[in-house]
């Protein structure tokens, strides 16, 4: 199974510490793949404007509210670092529009990262 851009996936990251864990994240770029991660909570040591607050309205998936953690980015690479538990299909339109706003105003992406999603998200 491959990545889309713009679809939100449960993935199993091998990476994450202690353990290996399940993770909400939104594919921003298939090709390479590049991914911002959903959690219940705002990650802290980032501005809150990086944080887009999401709810269960906007992706049913969700049970609680959540934040899409746009001050970075994380990379997947099938089967070395991740795999898909669940797709979850296309975000709607108007959170692609949110974390484009988002990622535009970014001070902690690379340019070449934010130039890749506003163009392929």
């Amino acid at each position: 199974m491959s990545f889309i851009c713009g679809n939100a996936y449960l993935i199993k990251f091998r990476f994450t510490r202690p353990r290996p864990k399940e993770k909400y994240a939104i594919c921003v770029c298939e090709e390479k793949p590049l991914f911002f991660f959903i959690s219940s909570k705002p990650r802290t040591r980032f501005v809150s404007d990086s944080q887009l607050k999401v709810s269960p309205t906007d992706l049913p998936f969700l049970r609680k509210d959540s934040y899409v953690n746009t001050a970075e980015v994380v990379t997947c690479v099938i089967p070395h670092t991740c795999s898909i538990i669940k797709d979850f299909g296309s975000v709607p339109e108007h959170i692609r529009q949110q974390i484009k706003t988002l990622v535009r105003e970014s001070e902690t992406l690379p340019k070449r990262f934010i130039d890749i999603i506003i163009r392929k998200l």
